[in-house]
């Protein structure tokens, strides 16, 4: 058997052996960690893979001005989340660099990498998911729901996980696990539904796919968002915005969105993030949940059983901070560890809380008692094994061909037929069709494309609506947009009669 020398002792040291069970390992590592390198471990802030004028200025702000690879060795970060856009071998490249960096600090820690969702089908104006090239194309959650199959989804959480693990992403910051009882929300499509026992389903069998049965050096470690249930935004708004800070229950139903969360826990969620909102006249502060101590250790821990990673949504010591305006960066990273924090996402300014401890303000086993969630996780995954992956193999192992059939079959399956006026369908031999926005040549293999409406017997036609593409550009504009109930006269370009005749 072979071991990696991690800390260069010429020992092998408890950490670094395999064979042992992981508390044993988390043990020893511990006791070598300085109080810096310990710290550096709750915090995970973004990387960008190649440059992107998009996200250079925005990742910037969060990572403080700071390149990632100082991050890494000079601040002990270790978690990353992956921003942008790249081909997968770039991708696998730009990480496996960033792991021999990772190898060379004192004790060899190696990097987790998370990525937001990067296999839905590209619509336009998503939120917190990319439209990566090269991995096999799926339906957003909303389409799976729709498709109410959880044997399908784990599948997909099968092939995502091998994608992911060949990129060199060991987490998923998914699913969204929070019920779209609010109909304005802009986030409703990235949820599994309204309906609590069938998001609780889908949830475990997302996990399932992604995780296995128990994490492995072949698992992607999710992490379910956003407790306790970001779904009930007053009047739809959503917090990312000050606007949008206030979380409501006028039908007193805040354990209706707590049910998905409970079932993730019963099936071995290792990791939550908490939302930006506060949950209005629920605890006894009105202040947002990354700061609440009544629903992070009252409720989750102590009531719900949950004992793995608390990791904040990201900014929310830096950007959105609702309910704790009146407090300095200091005082919010103190109240949020009280409140039951364990990392920090879109943070990347340890410091703090290094001082906070030295005053004595955080005791060194508070921090120890978030790390050791944290190791714990890493150990499981079997990053100190394999950190790297195959760069030459990318591309064999993503976007196979099976990967794609499969995909394909859960977009069919996720398509709802919400009227057939007339049984217009199935579409009969001959029938004469006319196209907008959609590609005629697919369309003629369901019948004869014509060149005017006024020749056709069917019109299909792909409209603008507040989710493919409606929506100007900025965070403002896209939560705001995406709550219109109205499409732009422009949007037409077909005479109306058309849609009566149709």
């Amino acid at each position: 058997e072979t071991f990696r020398d991690l800390n260069r002792n010429g020992l092998l040291d408890a950490y670094e052996d395999h064979r042992l069970v992981t508390e044993e390992r988390v043990d020893d590592l511990l006791s070598q960690m300085t109080l810096e390198e310990k710290v550096g471990q709750m915090f995970h802030p973004p990387v960008l893979i190649e440059p992107d004028p998009l996200f250079r200025i925005f990742l910037e702000a969060m990572n403080a001005g700071t390149s990632v690879e100082e991050l890494i060795s000079r601040e002990s970060i270790t978690h990353f989340n992956f921003y942008g856009s790249a081909s997968p071998q770039n991708i696998a490249k730009r990480l496996n660099k960033l792991q021999r960096i990772a190898e060379r600090t004192r004790l060899g820690i190696p990097l987790s990498i998370s990525s937001d969702p990067i296999h839905e089908v590209p619509r336009g104006g998503g939120i917190a998911s990319f439209t990566l090239g090269g991995v096999s194309k799926w339906p957003s959650q909303l389409g799976f729901a729709a498709g109410r199959d959880p044997e399908m989804l784990k599948a997909f959480g099968r092939i995502a996980a091998k994608e992911y693990r060949a990129i060199g992403f060991t987490t998923a910051l998914h699913p969204m696990s929070d019920m779209a009882t609010e109909p304005r929300w802009a986030r409703n499509f990235g949820t599994f539904g309204s309906n609590a026992e069938l998001s609780a389903e889908m949830t475990v069998a997302y996990m399932k796919g992604f995780q296995g049965d128990s994490l492995s050096d072949q698992s992607v470690m999710t992490m379910v968002k956003h407790f306790p249930g970001g779904g009930p935004q007053r009047d739809g708004l959503d917090p990312h915005l000050k606007s949008g800070e206030d979380q409501v229950y006028p039908g007193d139903n805040f354990d209706y969105h707590l049910e998905p969360f409970i079932a993730a826990i019963e099936n071995d969620m290792r990791v939550v993030m908490p939302y930006y909102g506060i949950p209005k006249g629920q605890t006894d502060e009105d202040v947002a949940m990354a700061y609440n101590r009544y629903i992070l250790t009252d409720l989750l821990r102590d009531e719900l059983g949950f004992d793995g990673v608390i990791c904040t949504d990201w900014g929310v010591v830096t950007g959105r901070v609702w309910g704790v305006e009146a407090l300095t960066i200091e005082q919010r990273y103190l109240k949020s560890v009280q409140a039951g924090i364990d990392q920090y996402g879109g943070e990347s300014e340890p410091e703090y809380i290094v001082a906070l401890v030295d005053k004595g303000d955080i005791s060194e086993a508070r921090i120890d008692e978030s790390v050791r969630r944290i190791l714990r996780n890493k150990f499981d995954l079997g990053l100190f094994e394999g950190p790297y992956v195959d760069e030459a193999a990318v591309n064999d192992r993503v976007n196979l061909p099976e990967h794609l059939s499969q995909g394909m079959t859960a977009q069919r399956n996720a398509a709802v037929l919400l009227t057939n006026r007339q049984q217009v369908l199935p579409l009969e031999e001959g029938t004469r069709i006319f196209v907008d926005g959609l590609d005629a040549d697919i369309a003629a293999n369901y019948g004869t494309v014509v060149e005017t409406s006024e020749q056709a017997d069917v019109v299909l036609l792909l409209l603008n609506t507040v989710f493919n593409g409606n929506q100007p550009a900025g965070t403002d504009s896209t939560f705001d947009q995406m709550m219109a109930t109205q499409f732009p006269d422009t949007d037409l370009s077909f005479d109306e009669t058309i849609l009566t005749r149709a």
